[in-house]
This record gives structure tokens, sequence and C-alpha cells, in this order.
């Protein structure tokens, strides 16, 4: 029914037609039923049933096909539906949310329980046909004799309440293997994740394996296996029941209601035909149940997401007409610390950052510089104290076109192959152009709006991660430890030539670091302690105010620059 419910949502036009045309069809059955009963009696001595027979086997191919058709369209046109509502929602919802789900809960959703909607779809023809087609049966026994129609109805509810109590320990077990699904995928991410850390350690990948995947795969194929035997040995029983209803009709009915034998080889006739339908629709229940389940986690998360809603593309301007101002004042955010009876606070924060500005963003690991970096781009909501862009505070409201004032790179980055903005020529030149200069030309070229490829270093994909937040070109840019993972020469690229370029354009850039011998390349430093934000001089000291900040004039930027340092294109790329 959920299915059905669903599937009337998004395409009301075609599952009604597919209703009437499986209706028809049904009918068309049953005509067949009773054009074959009838012409038993004196075989091929009447034409008129030899014609009927004829057209409702065509009535019954054309419909059933048209029923079939329109229900493809329909459900296929769903599940459409459906992956990019979920892809739409999961990208308008807000990060920590997105946090709690976790990736594993994430993933299962998208591909299992979709894969399961999707299979439970194709058998909804399948389903909906034989419901037409035993109502239509159903109909024409009762236009034979009401009084076996009765009890055969009677017979049947009892039957589907007693499945609907046999299901319930089936069906519970069945919920438990999809709980069990989310922890085999988080076990399974760490295999694949963690997989060269177990290969370092024979010992720690067999351990494992036999402590964690055996488990976890044995729970699950434990749970499997006792929700679908319990579905067999009900499905079974129901189909002995059937054969006993059969036998009930046949006698024991005569013997309270006499019935002419003509309608008892009808009948017997028609219940034997049944046979195969009742069947079919019994075995699809346990996918059915599976899809529900299914579709009650997809609803769970639909609850959860976002609305759907695409942030306004393009640059957002904010009040204001001048530069850009972004001010955060008395900004509080708390998260959990390592243990999870402790907790951390970060801020009060009071920083402002004006446009044309580079601001290094130093500190420990775990001091806060991450979170202070999720806050400015949006990702996080302050618990206390306000964002505040050109003169506008930063709300629930505007916080994704606030969004699209950034462009970033973070240190746990992901590289799309395809540059989606790419479509005219003039970016795609550009994109050459950034690939060229960050001497990576020789490896990877653009092509049908995409990289020639992405399995380079791990260096390597972060230039060309930056060559695509290039390409957006947005007002603000922030780069988490982008360096890191360069060697030193392109590290002097980075912080003197492609910072200043970027400051040159007017741009703000904001970069999480830990290279002190570049610290002289920022216009500010802001450090980043036990959640307390303060500003540092150059010799990493406590600063005597924002004065202390500005770049001395004629100063310069880093250890001594070398040949490489102007010539990317001779830069030996990093391994």
């Amino acid at each position: 029914m959920k299915l059905l419910k669903y599937l009337f949502r998004h395409s009301p036009k075609l599952l009604l037609l597919a209703i009437v045309a499986g209706v028809l069809s049904g009918l068309s059955g049953a005509g067949l039923i009773g054009v074959i009963t009838e012409s038993i009696g004196a075989p091929g001595q009447d034409r008129r049933l030899a014609w009927a027979f004829v057209g409702l086997c065509l009535a019954y191919l054309v419909t059933k096909t048209g029923s079939e058709m329109a229900l493809l369209q329909s459900t296929q046109g769903a599940i459409v539906e459906l992956r990019t509502e979920l892809s739409r929602k999961l990208l308008s919802t807000p990060h920590k949310k997105l946090q709690d789900v976790g990736k594993h809960g994430l993933f299962a959703i998208l591909t299992k329980d979709v894969e399961t909607f999707v299979q439970a779809f194709q058998l909804v023809p399948l389903v909906l046909g034989n419901v037409v087609v035993i109502g239509g049966c159903l109909v024409y026994l009762a236009w034979l004799s009401w009084q076996i129609v009765a009890v055969f109805t009677i017979c049947l509810l009892a039957g589907i309440a007693a499945f609907q109590v046999a299901e319930q320990r089936p069906l519970k077990r069945m919920a438990e293997m999809r709980e069990q699904m989310d922890v085999l995928y988080q076990d399974f991410r760490n295999l694949i994740e963690g997989a060269k850390e177990l290969q370092l350690n024979a010992r720690r990948g067999d351990l494992y394996v036999e402590r964690v995947i055996r488990p976890s795969a044995s729970r699950f194929r434990q749970l499997f296996v006792q929700s679908l035997v319990g579905y067999m040995a009900v499905t079974n029983v129901g189909t002995i029941m059937f054969y006993v209803i059969i036998g009930v009709l046949v006698f024991v009915v005569p013997m309270w209601m006499p019935q002419s034998g003509k309608v008892l080889a009808t009948a017997t006739v028609v219940l034997l035909y049944l046979i195969r339908p009742i069947i079919e629709l019994v075995g699809a229940l346990p996918l059915l149940r599976q899809a529900a389940i299914s579709l009650g986690k997809i609803e769970q998360l639909d609850g959860e997401l976002g609305t759907g809603e695409p942030a306004p593309a393009g640059r957002v301007r904010f009040a204001g007409r001048g530069p850009l101002c972004l001010e955060l004042k008395g900004v509080c955010h708390e998260y959990p610390g390592a243990n999870d009876d402790r907790r951390f606070m970060l801020g009060p924060v009071d920083l402002q950052v004006t446009q044309g500005e580079i601001v290094f963003i130093v500190g420990g690991n775990g001091s806060g510089k991450t979170t202070l970096a999720m806050l400015l781009l949006g990702f996080y909501a302050p618990e206390a104290g306000e964002i505040v862009l050109n003169g506008v505070a930063v709300t629930d409201e505007n916080r994704a076109a606030y969004r699209q004032t950034f462009s970033a790179v973070f240190s746990d980055f992901h590289l799309f192959e395809q540059l989606l903005d790419a479509e005219d020529e003039g970016l795609r030149a550009k994109a050459a152009h950034y690939i060229d200069r960050l001497a990576m030309s020789h490896k990877v070229k653009v092509a049908d709006n995409r990289f020639s490829t992405i399995k380079l270093s791990t260096g390597q994909r972060k230039r060309l991660a930056m060559v695509s937040s290039y390409l957006e070109d947005r007002p603000f840019y922030l780069f988490d430890e982008w360096a890191a993972d360069q060697d030193p020469a392109f590290k002097r690229v980075f912080y003197t030539e492609l910072l200043p370029d970027l400051k040159a354009r007017g741009k703000t850039v904001l970069v999480i670091t830990h290279d002190d011998a570049y610290f002289s390349c920022a216009d500010r430093l802001v450090k980043v302690q036990d959640g307390r934000v303060s500003l540092m001089d150059r010799t990493d000291g406590p600063s005597a105010g924002p004065g202390a900040f500005a770049r001395p004039p004629g100063g310069t930027c880093g250890p001594a620059p070398s040949r490489a340092a102007h010539d990317p294109a001779d830069i030996t790329p990093g391994i």
C-alpha cells in the first residue's frame, strides 16, 4: 500500500491508467475462464464462444501489456525522482546533521534501501495484475454462485488474518536485519579506508576480519535466514491452506448448499487457475515488506534532511556596495571532545576580515581551527553570537546564500572528475591555464568538461582541486592545510605566488597552516588554542594590536626565492 501511495504522489495519471488497464486485464482473464468452462460441455459446437475466446485473448494481451508498460514508466520515473530528490535534499541539509546521520547510514540508504525499493517497484506490475485477476475471478464466481464466493471470502479473510499474525516474528527479524546492515556497512567502510594499515599488520588484519567482519556478517546472515525462513514457512502453509479451501468448496459446501455439477466444475477450474496468482502474490510479500522497511528508512532520512531547495547560483551580494567585510561577533560553538563526557567550547570569537586580506589560521591539532573554519564557511551555526557579512547577519534563512561567497579546498577534500561549471570555452581555457601554471599540463588535460585523469598523487589532486576552486571565482577562499602534501617547491609557489595572486584580484584568503616559515606571507595571523582565538605576530608571540600584522614595506615573504618559485613550469611535480 505504501508503494502505491508513493507512486500515486509522483505519477497519478500513469498509475490510474495502469489500474484501469489492469482491471480490464483481470476481467478479460476471468472471462477466458468462463468461456473455457462453457465450451467444455460442447467442444467445437459454438462458434460464438470461439470468437469470444479469441477476442478475450486479444483484450487480455493488450490490457495486460498496457498496464505493465504504464506501471513500468510510473515506477522508473518515481525512482528517478526519489534519487534526485534525496540527493538535492542531502545537499541542502546542514553539515552537522549529516555528520550525525553518519556516512555509512547515508550510503546504506542511498544504495541498498533504494535498490530494495527498486526491486519492489519491479514487482508492482505483477502484484497489481494478480490482484486484479483474483478480483475478476471472484466476480465471475459470484455470478455463478454467491454461496461459494461467500464461503471462499470468509476462508480467505481468515487466512489473511492468520498470515498477518504469523508474519510478525519474521517481520521483526527483517527490521533487525536492516539495522544490522548499517553496522555491516560501517565495518566494510572501515575495512576499505583502513586497508593499508591492516595490510601492514597481517595479524591485525586477520583479527579484524575474524572478530569484526565475520561476527557482523554472521549476525546479518542469521537475521536474513530467520526472516526468510519464517516467510517461507508461512507461504507454504498458506499454499496448502488454499488447497484445503478448494477441498472444502468441493466436498463440504455441497452437503449444506447443493450446487449443480457444472457450477462445481467451473468453480474448481477457476480456483485452480487462481493458485498461480495467489502464490506469486504471497511470494512477493517478503520483498514488499523489505521495501516498506526501506521506505521507512528513506522517509526518516527525508524528514531529517533539508528542504531540497537549491542554494542561489552565482555570487550572492549582501547589502552594501563597498569592499566585503566579514565579522564574527562573540561567536561561540560547542563541540564534542575526545571523551564523550567532556565537551569543548570554541569562543567567544571576535574577528573581522576585510576584502583582499590574507589571513593565516594557526594552532595545534585539536585546538579548534577546523571548527572555526566550518563556522566561517557557514557549515556550523554559532550557538551564541553572530556572523555578519557586509552588515547583514547570517541566519538560517540566508546561510545557504552566504556559503555561495566561499570556495574551499579542505584537508579531506573530494576531487570531482567533472568540471561542472566549464560549459563555455572561456572557462575551459581558464582551466587549461591554471593546470599549466600548476605544472600539471603534462599529466592532465580538460576534455568534455572533465579532467582527463584524477589518478594522481594527493599533492597533485590538491592542485586540481585548487583549479576547480579558481574557476568558481568567489570573493572568499579557504585552504585547509593545502600545502601539507606539496613538495617544498610547490609550497613556495603556493605561499609566494598563488596567494598574492588571489589577493591582487581582490580575493580574501583564509589559510589553515602549520608552515611557520611562511607566516610572513600573511597580512594577519589568527591563533587558535584550546578553543580561544587570539592574534599573534610573526615571532609567534601575543600581538599588541592589529597594526602589528601589517606587512612591512618592501618586506619579503618566506624563504629566499629561487628560480623554481617563479617558473612553475620548470618545477618537478610532487610524487
